[in-house]
């Protein structure tokens, strides 16, 4: 029987793509903490002996649907038609994950979850999943993306996360799920760029979003994921990327309100351009979510 055996809210903002040196550059000594986190990502899904990724993707919207991405395979070149500067030419070639995707559409029918499994190997990619594939991902690894319904209420991220866990039972695999997306995420106007360029937490686009930010942190280092949850109504006015989409598909995963895994920093919490960004990593038991 499968399992969830990993879960981690993940940052995939561009500016982690750029070269070492050009970060560098830009920065100087305040260089990212994301990368690095990355690898300490990395060598904890080790750990819990990971085949599958499952990445959320805040970039991919869909309208009428979940969608996951299905086929067996995907390889191409990536440009990021957001910002091409950043991330250009990228060549990607991984392995799907099919076993797991037929699964959730299964489970998805059964509850009468509205959801399509998408086989098309063709589907337009989007960085959130480049960038994880990029950092977390070994060539062995399985990869599903699943995206972001724009007409989804709360309810129906968590009662799709429960379609997913209900799936992986169903399957062989050792899944981590990636929430790949950031925290509150209000962009600054463009003349006003060059007042959060960097990325420290003061350059976040207001008090009042670092101060939200640092709240769901402070209640996810105590495992409090029902009080999360609860916050939504007064958390989406600061605009949480992919309407916090990708947080509430993975809590709904490992148990909904009745979680209680603990969350540790991966990183330190950041701006990119006025955006919350961090990685959490949740340390959840493989029964938790059953």
């Amino acid at each position: 029987m499968g399992a969830i055996v990993a879960a981690a809210v993940t940052s995939h903002q561009p500016g982690i793509m750029m070269p070492e040196k050009l970060r560098t550059r830009i920065y100087g000594e305040n260089d990212t903490s994301l990368v690095p986190g990355f690898a300490e990502m990395r060598d904890a899904l080790d750990e819990r002996k990971v085949d599958t990724l499952v990445i959320f993707d805040t970039h991919w919207f869909t309208t009428i649907e979940h969608i996951v991405a299905g086929a067996d395979e995907y390889k191409g070149t990536y440009t990021s038609d957001e910002l091409p500067l950043l991330i250009k030419g990228y060549e990607y070639d991984y392995k799907g994950a099919p076993e797991l995707a037929a699964a959730i559409s299964e489970c998805g029918k059964a509850r009468g979850t509205s959801l399509l499994n998408a086989i098309d190997p063709n589907i337009a990619r989007q960085y959130p999943t480049i960038n994880m594939i990029h950092y977390l991902a070994k060539k062995t690894d399985k990869i599903l993306s699943v995206g972001t319904c724009q007409t989804a209420e709360p309810h129906n991220f968590l009662e799709f996360g429960e379609v997913l866990a209900e799936a992986v039972r169903k399957t062989d695999a050792r899944v981590a799920l990636l929430a790949a997306g950031g925290m509150s995420h209000a962009f600054p106007t463009m003349d006003n760029i060059p007042k959060h360029a960097g990325n420290s937490p003061d350059q976040v686009i207001s008090p009042e979003a670092r101060a939200i930010d640092e709240r769901i942190l402070s209640l996810w280092a105590q495992g409090n994921h029902a009080a999360v949850i609860d916050m939504y109504p007064e958390y989406r006015p600061f605009k949480p990327e992919g309407f916090f989409g990708h947080y509430l598909m993975m809590a709904g995963a490992i148990g909904w309100r009745n979680c209680t895994a603990p969350g540790r920093k991966m990183s330190e919490y950041e701006s990119a351009l006025g955006t919350g960004q961090v990685h959490v990593w949740f340390d959840i038991l493989e029964q938790d979510h059953e």
